[in-house]
């Protein structure tokens, strides 16, 4: 090889594209995209999207490690020591063949993971923030000018910090899961069914989907989508909440619900701390200090009612993580819904950590 073809091989390769990876289950993870797409037109970059949720990232990054000259960005997935040898050994392909990786997020990570990442060739950007949701992180980082971008955030923020100040953040978080529930369940790919919203918003911000004047979702068909599955949602929360298990911690109401299929812990969290749906059986219950959400798979959704416990060191008993005020984590296949109950208050008798003195 001559000295002339030596040099130009070894010149860095251009950026021409920009693989955005992010979570498929909520509005954060979908503004996060969203912003992440309008970096890429500001840049003219080529722009693909991949939406995903824990449990698929073998299949995701597997497929990254066959990217060139490519801008990786990453939004509102953590990695931790599980997930970490697929990640990696797929980014440092990627990296080898000319790709950059940026990732922005906001749940816990343990040091080695982060060192991993930012061990990586070709000067990785980390990015982590338990202050914000990702959207705003994306938003800082990549979009801080844009005003788009800047209510997109504000949105992710309503919804992610459990607020439901804003009404369309809240329709928005009811569209997210009657998209991704009603794909699942005809076994069709999420991101099909999320990506027509998912440009929309990209393009145009909350006003590509959202009607201000009627506080209605533009397509019709959505809206009526919405409203039959709040609807149905209301009528499965309440029957939930009627099955509940409560039990008093170091001075703490806990309480232990099955959350019903379709349903998302952030509906019913949110449900169940409003006194008003506490009405059950013609008793009043109190808002629980902390409410463990138990789906048919065995996961554990974490919400808390007041500023009296910390979700995320109380899903740390259960091999999770997340915020103070929401987390998840995982507690297994089980069959007696009482006996889950016990054995959870018992695995949080035997820990204050997660109690706020």
């Amino acid at each position: 090889m001559s000295e002339g073809q030596s040099n130009e091989s070894a010149e860095p390769k251009r950026i021409n594209s920009l693989l955005s990876i992010s979570h498929d289950k909520d509005v954060d993870g979908l503004n996060s995209a969203a912003i992440v797409w309008r970096y890429a037109m500001s840049k003219g970059l080529q722009f693909n999207v991949n939406l995903t949720d824990y449990g698929a990232f073998e299949q995701v990054f597997s497929s990254v490690a066959s990217r060139r000259e490519t801008l990786i960005v990453i939004t509102d997935l953590g990695m931790d020591e599980t997930t970490q040898d697929v990640i990696i050994k797929s980014l440092t392909r990627a990296i080898s063949q000319g790709c950059r990786v940026v990732w922005l997020d906001h749940h816990q990570w343990s040091e080695k993971s982060i060192k991993a990442i930012l061990s990586l060739p070709n000067n990785p950007v980390l990015k982590i923030n338990h202050d914000y949701c990702a959207a705003e992180i994306a938003q800082k980082v990549l979009m801080p000018r844009d005003d788009i971008s800047a209510e997109l955030a504000m949105i992710a923020h309503d919804t992610d910090f459990n607020l439901r100040d804003i009404p369309a953040a809240t329709a928005l978080t009811d569209a997210v899961s009657v998209l991704r529930f009603g794909a699942i369940d005809r076994r069709e790919e999420v991101i099909d069914a999320l990506h027509p919203v998912l440009s929309k918003l990209a393009e145009n911000g909350l006003e590509g989907v959202w009607d201000s004047v009627s506080q209605k979702f533009k397509d019709q068909l959505l809206e009526k989508r919405v409203d039959h599955y709040r609807k149905e949602k209301a009528k499965k929360m309440r029957k939930a909440l009627a099955g509940h298990s409560d039990h008093v911690l170091h001075n703490r109401l806990v309480r232990v619900v099955e959350i019903p299929s379709g349903l998302t812990s952030t509906d019913m969290g949110t449900f169940a701390s409003d006194p008003e749906n506490l009405k059950v059986d013609g008793e009043n219950l109190e808002v629980a200090d902390l409410l463990l959400m138990l789906s048919q798979g065995g996961m554990l959704g974490i919400r808390r009612g007041k500023e009296t416990v910390m979700c995320n060191m109380a899903a740390k008993l259960f091999n999770g993580g997340g915020h103070p005020y929401a987390a998840g984590g995982e507690y297994g296949l089980y069959e007696d819904f009482q006996a889950v109950c016990d054995d959870i208050f018992q695995t949080l008798s035997n820990d204050k950590a997660w109690v706020i003195e």
